[in-house]
């Protein structure tokens, strides 16, 4: 079966074709089940309804939900100024309004069945967090990017242009790790102190936090890298329920800038198998022209990891294991060569990303992949050395 590949992929048959749809891609159905977890999120009729596009009227229920505040609001009189909300939504934007979290769409109307956009809900986060416009700390225009600046939005995890309600679970989940404005503990911490969450459904976010603070901490040096080069590439073994092996190899040199927006990687692909004569071809690859898991690879596979893909972190010296829910985009797409070597779709059995750490960046990352397609198993190693 190998050798047939091989032979397929010499003649170029696969290798031309496009990058397969990858089952690798994670959702944020994990936050959504952690929130509800802690009693902070309860979801549609319908269901979570993760897939399409918030509501002003569901974003505003799902803040006032993150808060704990639910039942604060249930008690309230409504007297806000918008008069095209129905009776459920009141109590939620009353809340919000009386606390300063939210504005309507105009001095009368709050517009509670149009799009909530990712501005929209960075803004009400944001206030909920401390920060104001009265201040200066918060310009309504410039709310994604500062919501990014504070470790709120992350781009490989927010995108602005197709913001969804898991893109909200997911920036919802991330408050949670968060500290407010001038305190030092974060808010779900501050939950448990107000006791709208429990403590036993607490402690193991809350410990989980506390770690991923201090990981946030040791590669805050990565903000300020805009631009730099990577030299790594892929090592994988695939093996067929014949014993039939076949060996993917990359060796690359990748830049990017992340001001620009951009990335481009060129390096050359090899592949093995016994029996049959080694096949090298070179390969140029740019963000711009690829799509997906493959552009999100080139663009946030090296980076610090956002919270909401973090099952687990531990530290030993200046190496950081995380093992990953699932296997986000970012990661999935580096697995480019195994697909395109094999014609299939692969699922992962697990996937562990090992960062070293030194002087605020991440000089090495490696990330170790068991996946199954078919009857086929591949071990798959990512490796990635920042370069000087």
């Amino acid at each position: 079966m190998m050798k047939q590949q091989l032979r397929t992929v010499c003649a170029g048959l696969v290798l031309a074709g496009a990058l397969m749809v990858s089952a690798l891609a994670a959702d944020y159905t994990t936050c959504a089940d952690s929130l509800r977890e802690l009693g902070l999120f309860r979801g549609t009729a319908q269901g979570d309804a993760l897939d399409r596009t918030p509501t002003r009227a569901e974003a505003a229920t799902m803040l006032v939900r993150l808060l704990g505040a639910e039942e604060q609001a249930q008690a309230l009189d409504y007297d806000a100024p918008f008069t095209d909300l129905r009776g459920w939504e009141q109590p939620y934007v009353q809340y919000l309004y009386e606390n300063g979290l939210t504005t309507g769409t105009t001095a009368t109307t709050f517009s509670p069945e149009d799009d909530c956009t990712a501005q929209m809900y960075a803004a009400m986060l944001l206030r909920a967090l401390g920060y104001r416009e009265e201040s200066g700390e918060l310009v309504y225009r410039d709310a994604v990017a500062t919501a990014t600046q504070l470790g709120l939005y992350d781009p490989a995890v927010i995108d602005p242009a197709d913001f969804r309600r898991d893109e909200m679970v997911a920036a919802s989940y991330t408050a949670l790790s968060l500290s407010p404005k001038d305190t030092e503990t974060t808010l779900l911490d501050q939950l448990v102190r107000a006791g709208a969450v429990q403590a036993a459904a607490a402690a193991p976010y809350a410990a989980q936090f506390r770690t991923y603070a201090a990981y946030r901490a040791e590669t805050a040096g990565m903000a300020a890298l805009d631009r730099f080069a990577l030299r790594g590439g892929v090592q994988a073994a695939l093996e067929g329920a014949d014993g039939s092996q076949l060996q993917v190899h990359t060796d690359e040199h990748t830049t990017i800038d992340r001001t620009a927006g951009t990335a481009t990687a060129q390096g050359t692909l090899t592949l093995t198998a016994p029996g049959v004569e080694p096949h090298t071809r070179a390969y140029h690859r740019a963000a711009a022209t690829l799509a997906g898991a493959e552009q999100q690879a080139l663009l946030h596979g090296y980076a610090v990891v956002p919270v909401v893909w973090v099952r687990d972190l531990s530290r030993a010296q200046d190496r950081w294991t995380l093992t990953l829910d699932g296997l986000p985009q970012p990661y999935a797409g580096q697995l480019w060569p195994v697909e395109q070597a094999s014609g299939a779709v692969w699922t992962t059995r697990s996937g562990t990303l090992t960062q070293t750490v030194r002087g605020g960046r991440i000089v090495a990352q490696q990330l170790t992949v068991q996946a199954a397609a078919d009857e086929q198993s591949a071990r798959i190693t990512v490796a990635s050395t920042l370069a000087q």
